[in-house]
C-alpha cells in the first residue's frame, strides 16, 4: 500500500517535482463526419447500433476515425441491406445512400412494457421504436427483443399473420448492479497489481452486474493526467472515503476489497450481488448534439424508499481504452480503463426531488464512444450504494 500521511504535504508536493511529466498521448481522437441519405427520407439513422435520433437526410459529425456501421430503420420498410460499413477519415466526409422497400404485406405486433421507453429491436435490429408503439413487419417468424437500461432485456420469438395484430405486455424486471469504486495513481507501484486484477475481471466478467470505476489520486505523482481533469470531485470522494492508502478497491461504497487479491474481487462481487435486491431502479440515456453531452436519469422508486433524506443521486462520465505510447507516470502502466472523468451530478451528490433528473455539459473531446455515463444511489450517512446503472 502506498500511504499517504497529510502531514507531508508539503514533502509530497517537492518530490512530485522530480517525477517524469505525463507525455500526450499520439492516438488523438481524430474524427471525420458521414452523410446519410435514403430514398425515401424521414429514416433513423443508427451507428453503431446506438441510434442518433437523427432522420435522412443528415450528417453525423465527430465520428471517430475507422470503421461504423450504418443501419436506417423507417416503419413500414425495410432497408434493402441490413447495415453498411462506412470508412471514416480524419476530418473528411464520407457519403451513404441506402435505399428503403416498401412493405406490401403487412402485420402488426404492439408492444407495451412496465415501466414504458425499452427499445425495441426486430431481427436484432433497432425498429428505432420504444414501448408502447405498434410495429409492422412483413408476416412470418420474427425475434423480438426489448431492452430498457437499468432493466433486464426480454427476448422472445412471434408468427405474425398478414393483416392481424398480436401483442405483448411485459413487466420488465430490474437489473441489480453493484459499484466498484478503485483509487490509484499513475505513479503508484502497488496500483500496478490492483489494475491488472481489475482489467483480468472486467476481461472475465463482460456481462456482469457490476460498473467499475477508477479515481486518481494527486499523490504520489501530482502530475497524474487524470487526476488534473478534476481535482476537486475527486478530492471530494477521497475525503468523503478517508482514503490514506493507494491503492483501494470499494465494493457498493461500504465494503472495502484487497485488490491485490483477484479472488477476493470475485468474491466480493459475488456476494453483493446475491444481497442486493434493491427496488430503487435507475435508467441513464445520453446522447451527443453537436458538442454537447445530454444526459437524462430515470429513477423507479417501487418501494417509496426515496424520502430518506440521506439518500444522493451521483452521475458521473468514465472513459475506456486511454493508450499512451509512453507512460504518463513511473509505474510503467500505458493502458488504461474505468478512468473517472467528472461528475455531471454535484460532487456531493444531489437529492433526488424527481423521476427525472437531466444534465447537460459541453463535451470535453474525450473519446464518445468509449465513455460510458454511470449512476448510482449512495446513502451518505452509511455511504452504503442502494443501485447502480451505467450506459
Amino acid at each position: 500500500m502506498l500511504k499517504y500521511p497529510y502531514f507531508l504535504i508539503v514533502l509530497l508536493f517537492v518530490l512530485s517535482c522530480g517525477v517524469r511529466q505525463p507525455v500526450d498521448i499520439t492516438n488523438q481522437n481524430q474524427t471525420g463526419s458521414i452523410f446519410v441519405q435514403s430514398a425515401p427520407a424521414g429514416a433513423f439513422i443508427f451507428i453503431d447500433g446506438i441510434n442518433t435520433q437523427k432522420l435522412t437526410p443528415d450528417t453525423l459529425t465527430g465520428i471517430t476515425v475507422g470503421s461504423h456501421m450504418i443501419h436506417l430503420s423507417k416503419n413500414g420498410y425495410v432497408p434493402e441491406e441490413d447495415s453498411i460499413i462506412v470508412h471514416v477519415s480524419n476530418a473528411t466526409l464520407s457519403t451513404v445512400h441506402i435505399r428503403l422497400k416498401k412493405l406490401v404485406q403487412i402485420s402488426y405486433i404492439y408492444i407495451q412494457s412496465q415501466p414504458s421507453g425499452a427499445n425495441i429491436f426486430v431481427d436484432d435490429q433497432s425498429s428505432g421504436k420504444v414501448t408502447p408503439d405498434t410495429i409492422r413487419v412483413e408476416p412470418g417468424v420474427h425475434r423480438l427483443r426489448i431492452e430498457k437500461n437499468g432493466f433486464v432485456a426480454q427476448a422472445w420469438s412471434v408468427t405474425s399473420v398478414m393483416d392481424s395484430t398480436v401483442s405483448f405486455i411485459y413487466d420488465l424486471q430490474i437489473l441489480q448492479r453493484i459499484l466498484f469504486e478503485s483509487f490509484g495513481n499513475v505513479s503508484c507501484e502497488p496500483c500496478v497489481t490492483s489494475a491488472k486484477n481489475l482489467e483480468r475481471f472486467r476481461v472475465e466478467h463482460p456481462q456482469g452486474s457490476y460498473a467499475l470505476m477508477e479515481y486518481y489520486a494527486f499523490w504520489p505523482n501530482l502530475n497524474d493526467p487524470f487526476y488534473k481533469v478534476s481535482p476537486d470531485d475527486i478530492k471530494e470522494r477521497i475525503s468523503y472515503y478517508s482514503v490514506s492508502t493507494l491503492p483501494q478497491l470499494r465494493s457498493n461504497g461500504a465494503t472495502g476489497i484487497d485488490a491485490a487479491d483477484y479472488e477476493a474481487i470475485v468474491t466480493a462481487y459475488t456476494n453483493e450481488i446475491a444481497r442486493q435486491q434493491s427496488a430503487l431502479a435507475l435508467s441513464v440515456n445520453k446522447t451527443l448534439n453537436e458538442d454537447t453531452l445530454q444526459v437524462r436519469v430515470e429513477v423507479y422508486d417501487f418501494n417509496h424508499i426515496l424520502p430518506n433524506d440521506q439518500l444522493r443521486l451521483f452521475v458521473a462520465v468514465s472513459e475506456d481504452d486511454i493508450h499512451y505510447d509512453s507512460p504518463p507516470g513511473s509505474n510503467g502502466l500505458k493502458d488504461f480503463n474505468f478512468v473517472f472523468r467528472r461528475f455531471l451530478s454535484d460532487r456531493k451528490g444531489d437529492k433526488i426531488n424527481s423521476d427525472r433528473l437531466d444534465y447537460r455539459i459541453n463535451w470535453p473531446g474525450w473519446n464518445y464512444g468509449n465513455s460510458h455515463v454511470i449512476a448510482f444511489v449512495q446513502d451518505i450517512s452509511t455511504k452504503k450504494i442502494i443501485q447502480t446503472t451505467i450506459n
